[in-house]
């Protein structure tokens, strides 16, 4: 047999991560399960609906999540609110957007978060049917509103802004201004048509989180990554090891099932790579 001088694959260097809701539980609940069950050392904090307080985990529970992570050596990733519209053309809508992300914030302080993911929406919404018009005022409204988060003491490089429905491209001088980072949602990409490799390439040296999950037949996201394209899957995780990504490898799964299969498709993935030298 001809010996070949195999491909360099250094090994990850991310964390593994998985949402707080995967299980029909509570925060600690949720996080206590997923060190003691998977491999994942990251759980991304999900903010999403913290218009009332009872939506946000009080003392106790912030207590637990503060003993957990340090008894597995953990590191939180804080979503913030879904309804939280910081490049709105309303002022008023603005304003509230700010002061809920405040609010998320100030709970998860004691947590410590490394990265804090924030939604930048082309309207007020994901796919919204009345985008801005003018692009110079949208950015300077994003830019605005970003600035000010990272005024209440956010390193500009914990602040990471998820790619979503449109063109990140549009947000890019924005990031890049505020020397931001970035939240690579791969399932909004296969969802949307869009080409995840081009965007990890071309914000990979900015990107503090991957969030990977699937897209289903129907087009509903959000489920296991054994519904992505396994070539695709194989071209991002070596993507990732050759550009020696440091940050967080996102499972952004909400049920058990998704979790498990997804897990045990990176095991898959993993090995496979390994056979290729």
């Amino acid at each position: 047999m001809i010996a070949t001088t195999p491909t360099l694959l250094p090994p990850p260097l991310f964390r593994l991560g998985a949402t707080s809701f995967v299980f029909p539980a509570g925060w600690a609940d949720n996080v206590e399960r997923l060190c003691a069950e998977t491999p994942v050392r990251d759980v991304e904090l999900l903010f999403f609906e913290a218009e009332r307080p009872e939506q946000l985990p009080n003392a106790a529970e912030c207590a637990r999540l503060i003993a957990l992570k340090d008894r597995h050596q953990l590191s939180y990733t804080l979503h913030t609110p879904l309804g939280a519209s910081l490049a709105s053309a309303d002022a008023g809508r603005r304003a509230d957007a700010l002061a809920l992300v405040r609010r998320c914030l100030e709970v998860a302080r004691p947590l410590q978060p490394e990265r804090i993911v924030v939604h930048v929406y082309h309207g007020d919404q994901e796919h919204d049917p009345a985008p801005p018009l003018v692009l110079e005022a949208w950015r300077a409204r994003a830019a605005e509103a970003l600035a000010a988060i990272v005024a209440l003491d956010v390193p500009a490089r914990a602040l990471c802004v998820e790619t979503i429905d449109y063109d990140f491209a549009l947000l890019g001088p924005v990031i890049e201004a505020l020397d931001l980072s970035v939240a690579l949602d791969v399932g909004h990409q296969l969802r949307d048509g869009r080409d995840e490799l081009a965007l990890l390439d071309r914000w990979l040296s900015r990107t503090g989180v991957v969030q990977w999950h699937g897209v289903e037949p129907g087009g509903r996201d959000h489920r296991s990554i054994v519904h992505c394209p396994r070539e695709r899957s194989l071209a991002l995780l070596r993507a990732l090891r050759r550009g020696r990504f440091t940050g967080v490898l996102t499972l952004e799964v909400f049920r058990p099932d998704d979790l498990r299969s997804s897990l045990a498709e990176v095991e898959a993935l993993t090995a496979a790579l390994e056979g290729q030298g």
